[in-house]
């Protein structure tokens, strides 16, 4: 009996999960598994892009192993307001402001500038003796939306410091939520139908939202009673700004055997997927 499922959503930053009523088949073997990976390649990522239709890379920012400083990003399309808070070469905390780090490529860069005078928050604010200085510049290169390089000069002085987004509090689990984004590209729905009566098909449909041409390659896991049993992609070529496309891919378990359209769950792996 032919029947379609169409699932909707689960969001805990950008995983994404979609769970299926259960009748699990494997079915045929080596010549299936290899017709699968014929028609869902994998694309690999070249490099990062900072996206500027939306605003990804905002957040606090730090060096693990150097804990007591950091960076307050904040990015506004395509520009980002960095805050970066530190000690001076006496030891005193002080603070840097680029307001202006232009968003080009994997990063940006900027002027930095400290601000001395103004008044204590007790007290009625003035700006008579407030001064903004110029000090140096700032760049910001990032590899993803996790991991960068803050590349500096301050006062005639140069470094360069790893850092990492500070995470100290996880999304609640949420059921059901259509659509969400991933570095630019919005998925729209997921569908399931069976082909060939016992293989199960699934669609997905995604939009670009970025102002370039992309070719998206999107992975899942695969979890069935749980366990990880395996991994599903879903690829396209040269995605227009704006165009919406879908990707189709059948699921296989750790044997390589097609999944039927039957309970398990699919599971947005973001550290696996690609926007190239």
């Amino acid at each position: 009996m032919k029947n379609i499922i169409s699932t909707h959503a689960k969001n805990i930053h950008g995983v994404f999960q979609i769970a299926i009523a259960r009748k699990l088949r494997a079915c045929f073997g080596t010549m299936m598994a290899l017709a699968f990976l014929l028609v869902s390649p994998m694309a690999g990522s070249t490099g990062f892009t900072v996206y500027t239709t939306i605003s990804p890379m905002t957040g606090l920012w730090w060096n693990q192993n150097e804990s007591g400083w950091g960076v307050g990003i904040t990015q506004q399309f395509g520009v980002i307001f960095a805050t970066l808070y530190t000690f001076d070469f006496e030891g005193r905390p002080t603070w840097y402001v680029a307001s202006n780090c232009v968003v080009a490529a994997d990063g940006c860069t900027g002027d930095l500038y400290t601000v001395t005078g103004g008044a204590a928050l007790p007290l009625p604010w003035s700006n008579a003796n407030k001064i903004v200085t110029s000090v140096g510049t700032i760049n910001l290169a990032f590899t993803d939306t996790n991991t960068g390089t803050m590349n500096y000069t301050i006062n005639g002085v140069s470094g360069s410091k790893a850092i990492t987004r500070q995470v100290f509090a996880t999304e609640p689990i949420q059921i059901g939520r259509f659509p969400f984004d991933f570095q630019g590209i919005r998925l729209n729905s997921m569908a399931f139908s069976p082909i060939i009566s016992i293989i199960c098909q699934a669609t997905l449909s995604f939009t670009n939202l970025s102002d370039v041409a992309v070719s998206p390659a999107l992975s899942f896991d695969v979890i069935v009673d749980g366990v990880k049993t395996g991994q599903v992609s879903f690829v396209t070529f040269g995605l227009a700004p704006g165009t919406t496309a879908t990707a189709t891919t059948q699921p296989v378990i750790g044997n390589g055997s097609y999944l039927a359209c039957g309970t398990f769950t699919l599971q947005f792996n973001p550290s696996a997927s690609r926007i190239q």
